[in-house]
């Protein structure tokens, strides 16, 4: 009888170690680090891999989001910056329902859901995002140019985000 007892503890022990997997709090999704591109990617897309700036700058916080600037080549003198931004708080649907997206149409990259948008930066600066469904949340890919040298930055940023975009994590299998 003892024998059975102890056969009987030691497999309940068993599975109420195993759970069921229903009960207790789900794992956070981690938002990906747009700076863990590499610099060969970097290279590769017609980007200067020697300066990548991580966050927003010195004393500002955004949380909901990750950030990293690349640069054109050129130094001081760079024509544009791409900046790469990914949070699993917002979502591409967002970024379509927004009212003060202009120009926006939908498009697929790499099998991806995706939104190529402009936003009003003002008489001086040119701009075009393209928004990327990874769930969970977005990544969203933005050029900005200075107006006087002519350049679309659409095109530009469409370049940049299907040369970039196996770097994202999640891409449609």
């Amino acid at each position: 009888m003892r024998k059975r007892v102890a056969t009987l503890v030691a497999v309940a022990t068993l599975l109420a170690g195993c759970g069921d997997g229903v009960e207790g709090s789900p794992v956070a999704a981690e938002r990906w680090d747009p700076c863990s591109i590499t610099p060969d990617a970097i290279a590769a897309t017609g980007l200067d891999p020697s300066y990548r700036m991580e966050g927003w700058g010195e004393g500002i916080s955004v949380p909901e989001w990750a950030s990293c600037v690349f640069h054109a080549p050129g130094g001081v003198d760079y024509s544009y910056g791409l900046s790469v931004m990914s949070s699993i708080d917002h979502t591409i649907a967002e970024a379509r329902a927004n009212s003060s997206n202009r120009d926006g149409r939908d498009l697929e990259v790499g099998g991806r859901d995706g939104y190529m948008y402009k936003t009003e930066f003002g008489a001086a600066i040119r701009d075009c995002q393209i928004a990327l469904d990874v769930p969970p949340g977005v990544v969203v890919f933005a050029a900005l140019y200075n107006t006087a040298d002519g350049v679309d930055a659409c095109e530009v940023v469409l370049k940049h985000v299907n040369d970039l975009e196996r770097a994202v994590p999640g891409a449609p299998k």
